[in-house]
């Protein structure tokens, strides 16, 4: 009984340190892409910038190069820890990355100081290595509660890429991902992109339009990510110093602008805002936000996967909404968490999450779709570690 309340003490320091950290990250990200767009020539800085990334983590990376599939890890079978470095690493990374249009997200990077700041706190008192996995284990909950303010989702997400001992951690999740999301929440800061849905009207050919979409989401996941791998593959054979890769992801990213604008570097989630509402959404921006994101993260930028697939799951389905005489708020919505979902093999997560953002009455959409997406992308493994 003690364990169990010492763990849970620890969860909640652990996912309130999350909170405070996440808070910064968020204002940080903030900043930077204002000041991207208020000052349009730093986007000319993205080589400069992905040379400072690359060698920073080259030279003093050690294991935090490992990135969110390493945490993960270490929250199923653990050996080693997470390295304090990688939330201060990764933290920075992040925010320069966005300061010069690195299309790369946030999640990820929250997953990866969570885990980070969790297990240092952990080590520091001395923990057993049992309950400094369960903690971080828990600390990914605490991750996704801070930084996207979904700590039901954050738990979904931990109980399906940490198998062993799994119920054990989710006294410490819930404890991890709500204080997170309160810290977030007391210092001020609000989520955007939530808009609130009607629910959706059950006509014989709904649940055959969702599958139809869901396929989709599932063929985009997979093309993400194998995609992503491949320009990783490719990066490591031509380019022998680990240093010059990102150089070649910022140039060609900057090449890629100059064709086809500026609406795709950074998060680009104001992309969201008309594919959430209905409105028309060409068929090439979730396929070019596709291209920006895999050449970044391919080419070594560092930051999350989660927030670019949402935006390619939710332009998606607004896109093909008018082709399949679907309601596009009910595309848009349940294809942003399908992507992910896909991508990642967590399909009770991708549910989980759209319910949180979205309501109840997306529950048996959300399933529909994610069932589907699931089946269509196979197993893309998009965080290797867990399978």
């Amino acid at each position: 009984m003690m364990a169990k309340a010492r763990l849970a003490l620890f969860a909640t320091i652990g996912g309130a340190l999350t909170g405070l950290i996440s808070y910064a990250f968020l204002r940080s990200l903030d900043w930077a892409t204002n000041t991207r767009i208020a000052h349009g020539w730093l986007v000319w800085l993205l080589p400069a910038v992905g040379l400072l990334v690359g060698a920073a983590y080259h030279y003093l990376g050690g294991r935090a190069k490992g990135g969110t599939p390493a945490v993960i890890e270490q929250g199923h079978l653990f050996t080693h820890g997470v390295p304090a470095r990688m939330a201060p690493m990764i933290f920075g990374g992040s925010v320069v990355g966005h300061l010069a249009g690195a299309s790369v997200g946030r999640e990820g990077a929250a997953l990866q100081m969570a885990g980070s700041v969790t297990d240092s706190a952990a080590r520091l008192a001395r923990l057993p290595a049992d309950q400094r996995r369960l903690l971080i284990a828990a600390s990914l909950a605490g991750g996704w509660g801070a930084v996207f303010g979904v700590p039901f989702t954050g738990i979904a997400f931990m109980l399906q890429v940490t198998r062993r001992h799994r119920w054990q951690a989710v006294l410490p999740a819930v404890c991890s991902a709500f204080a997170g999301k309160v810290v977030v929440d007391a210092l001020g800061y609000r989520m955007t992109n939530r808009p609130h849905l009607p629910a959706p009207r059950w006509v014989i050919a709904l649940p055959f339009q969702l599958l139809l979409a869901g396929i989709a989401f599932g063929l985009v996941a997979r093309l993400f990510v194998w995609l992503l791998h491949s320009i990783r593959a490719q990066m490591a054979h031509l380019v022998g110093w680990p240093p010059a890769r990102p150089v070649v992801g910022g140039v060609a990213t900057l090449g890629l602008m100059v064709l086809v604008g500026r609406d795709y570097l950074g998060l680009s989630s104001t992309l969201l805002t008309p594919a959430f509402a209905g409105d028309h959404v060409d068929w090439w921006v979730p396929l070019l936000k596709l291209l920006f994101t895999a050449i970044a993260l391919g080419s070594g930028f560092v930051g999350g996967e989660v927030l670019p697939l949402f935006v390619m799951g939710g332009t998606l389905g607004a896109a093909i909404a008018p082709g399949l005489h679907a309601p596009a708020p009910l595309l848009a919505t349940t294809g942003s968490a399908a992507a992910f979902s896909a991508a990642a093999s967590v399909m009770l997560t991708g549910v989980v999450l759209t319910v949180e953002q979205f309501g109840w009455h997306t529950l048996l959409p959300a399933l529909i779709v994610g069932a589907t997406a699931r089946l269509a992308a196979g197993r893309p493994g998009l965080y290797v570690a867990h399978h």
